[in-house]
């Protein structure tokens, strides 16, 4: 039987990620294959599709292998062996995507002599020797591919072949209830808008993102400084209280001018056509660029380690997120360039129409992608990455703490920790 077995750490946030695994799994199923999501947390699941797929939770995936017993090990990889109703003649695929989840993957590859091939989908620093080592070997093999043609080059460096795939993405996901064709945009862009010197901006992302907080406090210095302009923003978040919420609420209150109409929406759980329109433009990163630019809306990609803005999206951009350079121009550049009709909207649309299509459509996408599979799997001498037990003092904290208090709360307690951490060591003027 033909099986695919995909490990993560989650698949109970809204966001990219777990749209694209919505979208390899029935892309897979309707291929031929059995898909088995190995996941470290399942647990108020607000994509309900994931219900159509087989799922199981190991909450300890998200925690480095190193620090369990063999006992331990050999008790997790049977349960995920038992999950996917092991054969040996099965023909099984393995994809990994988080660090530890990649780690586990790898002994459960092992395990079944397959190859466990990591695809990058967010990006992450590369800290700890077991963790570099990791990559590294992965790299060397080529059983890794990044998201975008920048990943590799920007995480690990440019003494790696530069292996990657886009994100696919699927127009279809967007569901159509309106009446007219909004799949080539061509009401979105608004002349009269633009004219009467008003632009309409749109974002949907999680609320987390640091770039939220930052493009109010964009607006908000450029709507003060240009007080004839007249800017709508709709920020559609994952969340619609809470603290992170809240925070916006007060740096709303405390920022925005009168010439700036800010909403807070959301979350949105499926994705309709509607919301995108009536919109001159977007501003995002990852698979909520390439949602806006499918429904024929502008897209400014922003770099999330600088908050600052790259360009348009398959105009004068040509990835959805960051690339090997840092984002040098801020938001308000390219709200004059649209106000001042020194870029002309519907060429931006038109051509990023155009290379979306040619280098995210899901169906190119996921078929380079399974050939990669089979080509990959084809090897006969596979070597696999060894966990050997090294201990530094954050590890032996670990290693305590994972054995007294449980997984769970271990979790809790080091994500306190690092939030502490943050807050100590960031500036108080800053949105990073």
């Amino acid at each position: 039987m033909r099986k695919y077995v995909l490990f993560l750490n989650t698949i109970s946030e809204i966001g990219g990620a777990e749209l694209y695994v919505l979208r390899k799994a029935r892309f897979l199923e309707n291929n031929g294959f059995k898909v088995y999501i190995v996941t470290g947390k399942a647990q108020n699941i607000r994509f309900t599709e994931f219900y159509d797929y087989e799922f199981l939770e190991i909450k300890e995936i998200v925690i480095s292998p190193n620090l369990f017993c063999k006992n331990e090990i050999s008790g997790i990889l049977e349960r995920i062996l038992a999950f996917i109703h092991y054969q040996e003649q099965d023909e099984i695929f393995v994809e990994s995507h988080q660090i530890y989840p990649a780690m586990w993957a790898e002994i459960f590859a092992q395990k079944v002599n397959r190859v466990n091939l990591v695809y990058c989908i967010t990006p992450f620093h590369v800290n700890g020797y077991i963790i570099r080592e990791f990559y590294h070997k992965k790299l060397r093999s080529d059983e890794l591919l990044g998201c975008n043609e920048s990943y590799i080059p920007e995480t690990f460096g440019n003494g790696f072949k530069n292996n990657y795939l886009n994100i696919p993405f699927d127009p279809n996901e967007i569901e159509k209830v309106s009446n007219q064709d909004t799949v080539l945009g061509k009401d979105n862009v608004s002349d009269v808008a633009l004219e009467s010197r008003d632009i309409s901006i749109l974002t949907i992302s999680r609320i987390q993102k640091t770039y939220i907080a930052q493009s109010i406090i964009d607006l908000s210095d450029f709507c003060k400084k240009y007080p004839d302009a007249s800017v709508k923003y709709n920020l559609v978040l994952s969340e619609n209280n809470g603290s992170e919420y809240d925070k916006l609420k007060i740096l709303i209150d405390k920022v925005k001018p009168n010439n700036l109409d800010i909403e807070l929406n959301g979350p949105v759980l499926k994705l309709t056509d509607t919301i995108f329109k009536g919109y001159d433009l977007f501003i995002g990163m990852g698979t909520a660029v390439l949602n806006a630019v499918s429904m024929g809306l502008p897209s400014l990609v922003v770099d999330y380690r600088n908050n600052r803005y790259y360009g348009f999206f398959g105009y004068d951009y040509y990835e959805s997120g960051a690339g090997i350079r840092p984002a040098e121009k801020g938001l308000d550049y390219f709200i004059k360039q649209v106000l001042n009709k020194e870029v002309d909207l519907e060429e931006v649309r038109k051509k990023a129409m155009d290379y979306f299509l040619e280098n995210y459509e899901s169906e190119k996408v996921n078929r380079r992608f399974l050939e990669y599979q089979y080509n990959i799997n084809k090897k006969t001498d596979k070597k696999y990455f060894k966990f050997e037990k090294r201990f530094n003092y954050k590890d032996m904290i670990e290693f305590l703490l994972l054995h007294t208090c449980g997984v769970r709360n271990t979790q809790r307690i080091l994500s306190r920790l690092r939030a502490i951490k943050g807050f100590v060591s960031s500036d108080e003027h800053s949105f990073r």
